[in-house]
């Protein structure tokens, strides 16, 4: 069956599932116990200035380099030393997807011997109390949790995904075959054996809420919609007890934007419904969150497909009554001082808006030469700081083996991040990117934050040499100071001014990461 038949196919079978007129079911408020109210230290963006964060009142820098993605599936032991060690190299932020498609991996509902199936009225206690458990380790640490709700790749088929000859979908408890609550076709608009990704196709699974034009049948009870509110449910009420928790729709969507859209505002009636506040974003799947306005950003070989088009950061940027704040990670295919470009783009994007909000990057590629697709070790390390100096508010060095992880390199870079947020603790939320104020300067060769005319902070990709424009300092001297970024060391000196001419930074060492912090 060609990709525009079998897509015809399983719009008509999924449509007679459907009740348009039972979407407002998700405003059913919980029946769990009541949360208490939201304190002002709860995550949120920052009260000085909302393009970034703040926890327990103060703001935050949020980066990170961790091991997996669903790092709730993990043993509490493996749990604990992670995190302890991500904490003692000065991060404070980890990306944890609710998916169960790892080797290993526990599913949310009970499985009956007997029946050999799935009962998605049931949990696997297990899953929840595993759960829970990663969300207070992480609490404990004042470790922010960035939580995707659906893990997209675990309702796909890909090879990578495969194991005992299935894929992550045909394993999936969600699946007709798999569950003693619903048949494949008309019960459930689920097909067993879903041939596609989704760069093409999209599993049915999430057209749920998406109303349909007549003549289709909307009298059948809309059951796997039931199912997934429950889902959802439960994933807010154990996580609504925590004050530390950033909320994303779905991974590298290209759903039509009206199911992210019904979801962001479903959990925020449950958080409503609990007197508490969220931040809720969506991650598209798209390379590109310019689109096209960004000369030379790198787009994916399908973008022109109808899937690809919908899927825009722009229903999230332009959108500042259901999403909260921005995570463009998949822009961190980008390289180079395109890859700055278009993250830069954002950042003037939010400073233009109704609404100024964090933008967020869960996900920095880079692996080396295994998958090339990723780029190479550089390039991760460079993507890292060249989010930040772009002004946005998160980095996360992406799992192994299309990221760095946490492995010694990477978290080298974020204890240096960290020594730099503590030497501008007072004055990073006030510092802007500016490359103009850099002279002299090739490309891709060095990035500045500055507060102009009192603190300044460039980045060197790699050594460099480039005249820092500090006309507007009324001093003759003024500190400066050198971060060695692998060795995590500082040295200082006392920097002769001259307004005319400028500050000659030239980094200590002819190559290497090198970060030169001026201040008045």
């Amino acid at each position: 069956m060609n990709r525009s038949i079998q897509f015809i196919f399983l719009i008509t079978i999924f449509s007679f599932g459907l009740n348009a007129n039972l979407i407002r079911q998700s405003e059913a408020a919980s029946n769990s116990t009541e949360l208490s109210s939201n304190s002002e230290e709860r995550i949120q963006p920052y009260s000085g200035n909302p393009v970034y964060w703040q926890y327990n009142c103060d703001p935050i820098l949020l980066i990170s380099g961790s091991s997996n993605d669903n790092l709730f599936q993990h043993s509490y032991d493996d749990l604990v030393a992670e995190l302890d060690k991500l904490v003692e190299y000065g991060g404070n932020y980890v990306r944890n997807t609710m998916s169960n498609r790892d080797p290993g991996n526990i599913q949310a509902f009970h499985f009956d011997e007997e029946t050999g199936a799935y009962d998605l009225g049931k949990w696997n206690d297990d899953y929840w109390e595993m759960f829970d458990r990663f969300l207070q380790a992480t609490h404990e640490r004042g470790v922010i949790v960035q939580l995707e709700i659906w893990a997209t790749y675990d309702f796909y088929t890909r090879d990578s995904h495969t194991r005992d000859g299935l894929t992550a979908w045909q394993r999936n408890p969600f699946n007709p075959r798999n569950n003693s609550n619903y048949e494949e076709g008309r019960d459930s608009g689920l097909v067993s054996n879903f041939q596609s990704d989704h760069d093409y196709l999209v599993n049915p699974f999430f057209y749920t809420v998406l109303p349909l034009p007549e003549p289709f049948d909307f009298s059948i009870r809309p059951t796997l919609l039931n199912y997934q509110q429950r889902f959802v449910r439960k994933v807010m009420e154990t996580s609504l007890a925590y004050d530390h928790v950033l909320y994303v729709i779905d991974n590298e969507t290209n759903a039509d934007p009206k199911w992210p859209r019904y979801w962001s505002q479903f959990i925020n009636k449950i958080a409503a419904d609990h007197h508490r506040q969220i931040e809720v974003t969506e991650l598209w799947d798209s390379f590109d969150p310019t689109d096209g306005n960004v000369e030379g950003a790198e787009r994916q070989s399908y973008a022109s497909h109808f899937f690809s088009k919908r899927a825009s950061v722009s229903n999230t940027l332009y959108d500042t009554e259901n999403y909260t704040y921005l995570d463009i990670s998949n822009h961190n295919f980008q390289t180079g001082e395109t890859h700055y470009k278009t993250g830069l783009y954002i950042w003037n994007e939010v400073q233009q808006s109704t609404k100024l909000r964090p933008t967020n990057n869960t996900k920095i590629y880079g692996a080396g030469e295994e998958w090339i697709w990723t780029g190479n070790r550089q390039e991760a390390a460079e993507r890292f700081w060249r989010n930040i100096f772009a002004g946005h508010a998160s980095a996360r060095f992406h799992r192994q083996p299309y990221g760095e992880g946490n492995n010694e390199y990477a978290l080298r870079h974020v204890k240096s991040m960290s020594l730099l947020m503590n030497e501008l603790i007072h004055d990073f939320t006030r510092l802007r990117p500016d490359n103009s104020l850099l002279h002299n300067r090739q490309e891709n060769e060095a990035y500045v934050l500055a507060d102009d005319g009192n603190t300044y902070a460039v980045a060197f990709m790699n050594g460099g040499n480039v005249s820092l424009d500090i006309s507007k300092i009324n001093s003759e001297e003024a500190n400066l100071i050198w971060l060695n970024v692998m060795e995590n060391e500082w040295t200082s000196q006392i920097a002769e001014l001259n307004p005319e001419t400028g500050l000659r930074l030239q980094t200590p060492e002819e190559t290497g990461f090198w970060v030169a912090v001026v201040k008045k």
